[in-house]
Order: C-alpha cells, then sequence, then structure tokens
C-alpha cells in the first residue's frame, strides 16, 4: 500500500511539475527606444536585462501593451488591431457621469431670460472643445516622469465632470420657461452641449486610463516546435489621418525560445584519421623477382567534406553545445559516419565546431601480407588489399542550413 501511494505521490508530482505557464511579454509603448520590456509570470514582472528576451519551450507566450495612447493612435500586432481602452462595460464613465449629477454645480448667476440659457448653454460647448484640444496637447509620460500625472488626470476630470453638471443645471432651469415659443430651440442646444460633455468626460477617462490597461493577444503554444525565436512587430495608426508611423518602431522585437531539443543541419569541411591506405614496392635486390611493399607516406590526416545533424538544447546565449550525427565524403570519394559533439557559435548565423568518432570501411593491405616483407606480385605487380570496416576520430567546422526558424503572429511559423 506505501509502494502504491509512493508511486502516486511521484506521478502526480511529475504532472504537477510539467504544468504549462503562460509568460507574459510586456512591452511599454511610451518608452519603445528605451527598451523598457518586462516579462511576467504570475503578476510579478521583471525587466529585461539580458541581451536578448527569451521564454522557455514549455510555455505559452501572450504579448501585453501598456502605456500607449488610445486617444491619438490605433495600435496592432502585426496586422491585428489591439484595443488598448478596457472599460468595455463602461463603468468608469458611468461613476463619472453619477458623480457629476450629484455634484453641486451652479452658474455664476441664475438665468433671467431663456436666452441667456442658450448663451451659457453655448459658453460651455466653446469650453469644452477648448478642454478637449488641451486634452491632446498633454504628454502622458512627460507627466509620470515630472510626478504630476494623477493631479492632472484629477483636474482634467473634475473640469469634464464641472461641465456636465452646468449644463445639467441649465437643463433644469429651463423648465421654468416650458411655454416659451424657443423653448424647443434652446432645448436642443443644451442636449447638444450634454452630448458634447458626455464625450468628454469619456475622453478623459480613456486617456487617462490607457496607462494602466492592457492590451494582451491570445496565449501562443511553443511547445514541441522546431523555432529560434517568436517575431511580433508593433504598427502604430494616426487615428484622424490613419497613416502609419514607421519610426515608432521600425524593428521587429525577436523573442528567443530557450530549453526543449532544436535540431537543425548543418555542412562543411572535416579532418579525418581514417582513409585508404597506399602501397608501394621496389625490386627485392635478395630474391629475384620479389618486391618489397612499403606503406606510402600520407599523413596522419585526410581531408573530407560533409554533413551533419545537430541536436542542442536551447540556450539563450551565443555558444550551445550540441550532439550531432552526420557523413562524410573522402577524397576518394568513400562515405564515412560521424559522431561527436562541439560548440555551436552565434545566434542569426551560426558556425560549430565539432569532432568525435568517425567510422567506415578503408582499404587495408590484404591478410597474409606486411609492409616491408618481400612477396612476387604476379604479372600484374598490383599490392593486394581488402576492405576494412574501421573507427577513426575527426574534427571538423560546419555552417548551419537551417537558417533562423521563426514563429510570426501574423504568419506562423517560417524561415528568415
Amino acid at each position: 500500500m506505501k509502494t502504491t501511494l509512493f508511486f502516486y505521490f511521484l506521478f502526480f508530482g511529475f504532472i504537477g511539475y510539467s504544468q504549462v505557464n503562460t509568460k507574459i511579454i510586456e512591452v511599454d509603448l511610451g518608452t519603445p527606444h528605451k527598451h523598457s520590456i518586462r516579462v511576467c509570470k504570475d503578476a510579478v514582472c521583471d525587466l529585461v536585462k539580458t541581451r536578448w528576451l527569451s521564454v522557455k519551450s514549455k510555455d505559452m507566450v501572450s504579448i501585453r501593451l501598456i502605456n500607449g495612447d488610445s486617444s491619438k493612435y490605433t495600435y496592432k500586432i502585426d496586422t491585428k488591431s489591439i484595443s488598448l481602452f478596457n472599460d468595455t462595460d463602461g463603468n468608469k464613465f458611468k461613476g463619472a457621469i453619477a458623480d457629476a449629477e450629484r455634484g453641486m454645480y451652479s452658474n455664476n448667476k441664475m438665468p433671467r431670460t431663456i436666452e441667456d440659457i442658450f448663451k451659457e448653454s453655448d459658453s460651455l460647448s466653446v469650453v469644452i472643445s477648448s478642454l478637449d484640444s488641451k486634452l491632446l496637447d498633454f504628454n502622458k509620460q512627460e507627466m509620470l516622469d515630472s510626478g504630476v500625472y494623477v493631479e492632472k488626470k484629477d483636474s482634467l476630470l473634475e473640469s469634464a465632470k464641472e461641465n456636465y453638471g452646468l449644463n445639467n443645471k441649465l437643463l433644469s432651469q429651463l423648465n421654468q420657461f416650458k411655454y416659451d415659443r424657443k423653448y424647443a430651440q434652446v432645448e436642443k442646444k443644451i442636449n447638444e452641449t450634454k452630448g458634447k460633455a458626455e464625450n468628454s468626460i469619456r475622453e478623459v477617462i480613456q486617456y487617462f486610463d490607457t496607462v494602466n490597461s492592457n492590451a494582451y493577444t491570445l496565449p501562443i503554444d511553443l511547445q514541441g516546435k522546431n523555432i529560434d525565436v517568436l517575431e511580433f512587430k508593433i504598427r502604430r495608426f494616426d487615428k484622424k489621418t490613419n497613416e502609419e508611423d514607421t519610426k515608432f518602431a521600425p524593428n521587429p522585437y525577436n523573442v528567443w525560445i530557450k530549453n526543449g531539443l532544436k535540431i537543425d543541419v548543418s555542412a562543411g569541411l572535416f579532418v579525418t584519421s581514417l582513409f585508404d591506405d597506399e602501397f608501394d614496392k621496389y625490386d627485392d635486390t635478395a630474391i629475384p623477382g620479389n618486391k618489397i611493399i612499403t606503406l606510402k607516406n600520407k599523413g596522419n590526416y585526410d581531408l573530407a567534406i560533409g554533413t551533419t545533424i545537430n541536436t542542442y538544447i536551447r540556450m539563450n546565449s551565443w555558444i550551445v553545445p550540441t550532439i550531432n550525427f552526420g557523413a562524410a565524403f573522402t577524397q576518394n570519394e568513400k562515405i564515412q559516419i560521424m559522431l561527436g559533439g562541439g560548440v555551436i557559435l552565434g545566434k542569426q548565423e551560426r558556425i560549430i565546431f565539432t569532432a568525435g568518432l568517425t567510422m567506415g570501411k578503408v582499404t587495408r593491405i590484404a591478410d597474409s601480407y606486411n609492409v616491408g616483407g618481400s612477396y612476387n606480385l604476379g604479372s600484374s605487380g598490383d599490392v593486394p588489399t581488402q576492405s576494412q570496416f574501421k573507427f577513426g576520430h575527426f574534427f571538423g567546422i560546419t555552417y548551419n542550413l537551417s537558417k533562423v526558424k521563426k514563429i510570426s503572429l501574423d504568419k506562423g511559423i517560417e524561415q528568415n
């Protein structure tokens, strides 16, 4: 029974350990050129301090945008539009309207005529337009840096609510002129101003709320994909002109994948200790008709050209160890199988230095014959040879044929 419980514990412990997490890549749109990127997990965010942004292969990845300016711009990740204002049910807006209606706002003086009410509403319309223009001139990041962000936010929202409240007060005061022939015209004017005041409150909330609002892409599953990097590009469009600001973030963001096996192919030059023996002969002066067999000195190594399949664990580094398996052709056009290890240098372009065991068939002197012996080689005069399977060692340098393989948020998996 204890043994069974122990195995259950191990089994479910393993499942819990291999649980998939979602990593959030948080990009600060307010300072894109300061590399203000954080990786978040379980509501804890760490500023990226390494040279390369990376996530583990078992993680799912989501992109979050913060500090965007939704009052002026539309944002896209690749070709997908992103909404930065998350108050979808309008709770903040409804709360602000309720505050404005409860507020004790009053005009400086009571309107004496219906014409005074019309003029007051018209003046409020001009004030509201001025507030909207002032909003567009503010720079949120400068306010954040200077520490006056909250002060400006509260001040502008209070002004917008006051404008709404004052116009609402005028609508109430209009009731005393209900039977005036200009009543309908003035009521229409006040309602138009009320619409502008409502929209002004909404614009202020949206403008300032985008600093704290979040925009996510759906999580992307990287598990089991033979890729190197997740790529995405942030694009910004002017709301008025619909033109793209190509200088905003001209280069794509690369999120490098680490951990998990990666397999690719490389080709290059090898130096092998395994090659064919070649023989020479000369007359044996002691025994007429015999030849003394000698071994040609070809050195200790031969050149070969070949390819290897490289298997390695992704690392966020310029140098990655690898195990490789491949084949090479020697100068005598014989194939050799290679098994070894080495290091991969580089990220985008990769050079592999490798060494290990090589094996294959090579030419050796035939049995019953020895180098340095005297033999009658017959009319052909050829030294008898035979093919033998031998082991040796090799060194090599190869170039990765598989370019960086990317998965794009827009196009899926592609090879760069």
